[in-house]
């Protein structure tokens, strides 16, 4: 079984392709899974299991002939059926050109010609985004039941060649900060608990290691600003330095990873590492009830969790909210160190 899926450019829907993919792996045994997504998140696409081939997909600004193009180009690849996961039309059409004989998807815009396979999309019913995938993979008519976890690879010689090339070698335990990643500025956790987290583990043999987006680096220098000159021979700022897949192998090289609600969560729930989940407004949901190693922490504000955008308790979005401002570093260093006992730091 030939199978195409087309995605869009958000790295998080990566994870519910991952969904997809076991389904499919699982449906038809054998099969041979090409992802074509835009070029943005193929970094972090190449560390999903499963997948085969990684095609790029033309901008959603080029014009259309880019798309007619693509479609053309891969008449010769044979593909047995394409699930297109995209709400844009414009890729909806490459299947189409390419001559797939089953072209699955939602409906939606200009699709009634392009997408044979059609579903409605009843969004009460199945609100879960990865049940949404997921369901693509089975026919009209059948239940999505449970599905496994996403899962990324990670690549330890890779971790090997960037420990050395940003001259990470140590021998104490790693503990990997995540700080960045907020939609708002005002709900992340103040860099000076962040500062404070990272003297209080330093002091008791660890070293840290920053990682974050480009957005985020001058957050993290912050963090880094108000350690002292020795403490800062112990951690490192590779925020902005680093593609997805290197962010992928340097967490999966780490001991404990310490983060938002946001994607790096998911990164490390998909390694299967330990995980200590700061949540703000947004409650944390571990991927795996029954593990010990993937922990939510919390200030206990009655208000928690209120799941908005914005907090109703402050009126200037410059101000950091309660629910995180709140949150005490005691309570995340314990979390960290009843995963990782300290006979084990020691």
């Amino acid at each position: 079984m030939n199978i195409l899926l087309i995605s869009d450019a958000h790295p998080e829907g990566l994870f519910n392709i991952q969904c997809l993919m076991q389904r499919l792996v699982q449906k038809y045994k054998e099969c041979h899974i090409c992802l074509m997504a835009p070029q943005a998140i193929h970094s972090l696409a190449r560390r999903l299991e499963h997948l085969d081939e990684l095609l790029v997909l033309p901008d959603m600004t080029m014009p259309l002939k880019y798309f007619w193009i693509a479609g053309r180009q891969l008449e010769t690849w044979q593909f047995d059926q394409a699930i297109i996961l995209t709400h844009n039309w414009k890729p909806a059409l490459i299947p189409w050109m390419a001559g797939v004989s089953r072209r699955t998807g939602y409906l939606g815009r200009l699709r009634l010609i392009t997408v044979n396979d059609a579903r409605w999309l009843n969004r009460k019913n199945v609100p879960c985004e990865t049940t949404q995938y997921v369901a693509l993979a089975d026919d009209h008519g059948e239940a999505v039941q449970e599905f496994s976890q996403p899962r990324l690879i990670a690549d330890k010689t890779n971790a090997q060649a960037l420990i050395k090339e940003h001259y990470l070698e140590s021998e104490r335990p790693v503990a990997v900060f995540c700080p960045g990643g907020a939609a708002r500025q005002n709900q992340k956790w103040p860099a000076s608990q962040w500062a404070q987290l990272a003297i209080e583990l330093i002091d008791q043999g660890w070293t840290i290691r920053l990682i974050a987006p480009q957005a985020d680096r001058a957050f993290c220098e912050q963090i880094c600003a108000s350690l002292d000159r020795e403490q800062q021979m112990e951690i490192a700022n590779l925020a902005g330095r680093l593609a997805w897949e290197d962010m992928v192998d340097l967490i999966a090289s780490g001991r404990v990873t310490v983060t938002l609600n946001n994607i790096f969560a998911s990164i490390v729930q998909a390694l299967r590492q330990p995980l200590v989940v700061l949540s703000g407004a947004n409650e944390f949901q571990p991927a795996d009830k029954d593990t010990s190693e993937q922990r939510s922490v919390s200030s206990n504000r009655s208000c928690q969790p209120c799941d908005q955008a914005e907090c109703q308790r402050i009126r200037n979005r410059t101000i950091t909210v309660p629910c995180m401002e709140e949150l005490s570093v005691d309570r995340v260093r314990s979390s960290i160190l009843s995963m990782v006992p300290v006979q084990e730091v020691d």
